[in-house]
């Protein structure tokens, strides 16, 4: 959504980078090369796919995330292990909370665990995303006011002015 809206993104890969197929590089390098796409992995280059590097690799994700929003989570494997995660980091964690029915289990400890409600359905999802759209747009207009992409995450990363 990021590529196709011309925005900015960063790829989290669950292994090494080398690992990435020509189609999908090939698709992914004009964006990189535009300063669009970060392309992350915290992986040896030629690291194979493995359920433990893709569970390490949400900690990175949920790292970087500002809001992580839960549709379904059981109380096990990689949405809970990362739901779980943002929440000791701190991050807002919203956990859709419908019917006690059709909730699963992972999102009912969840709400136990501190994430915020999100009922079904929304009625105004604004309110609750407005402070990270202000953010983004804040972010956006300083990055679009750069000569030059940013050659670094930390460059992205520094204060709003």
């Amino acid at each position: 959504g990021a590529i196709e809206g011309n925005g900015y993104t960063t790829v989290v890969l669950p292994h090494g980078i080398r690992k990435l197929s020509k189609v999908q590089m090939r698709a992914l390098l004009p964006h990189i090369e535009a300063g669009k796409v970060l392309l992350l992995s915290q992986f040896h280059p030629d690291a194979p796919w493995l359920v433990s590097r893709a569970m390490d690799r949400n900690m990175v994700v949920t790292g970087l995330a500002q809001t992580v929003i839960v549709a379904e989570s059981d109380s096990k494997g990689g949405t809970w292990e990362g739901a779980n995660g943002a929440l000791k980091q701190g991050k807002r964690v919203y956990v859709r909370d419908a019917t006690e029915k059709e909730t699963l289990p992972g999102n009912r400890l969840l709400l136990e665990k501190g994430a915020k409600s999100l009922k079904e359905p929304v009625e105004n999802i604004t309110d609750m995303l407005s402070p990270l759209l202000q953010e983004g747009q804040t972010l956006h207009v300083r990055q679009s006011s750069m000569t030059e992409p940013p050659s670094q995450l930390s460059l992205l990363a520094l204060p709003y002015e």
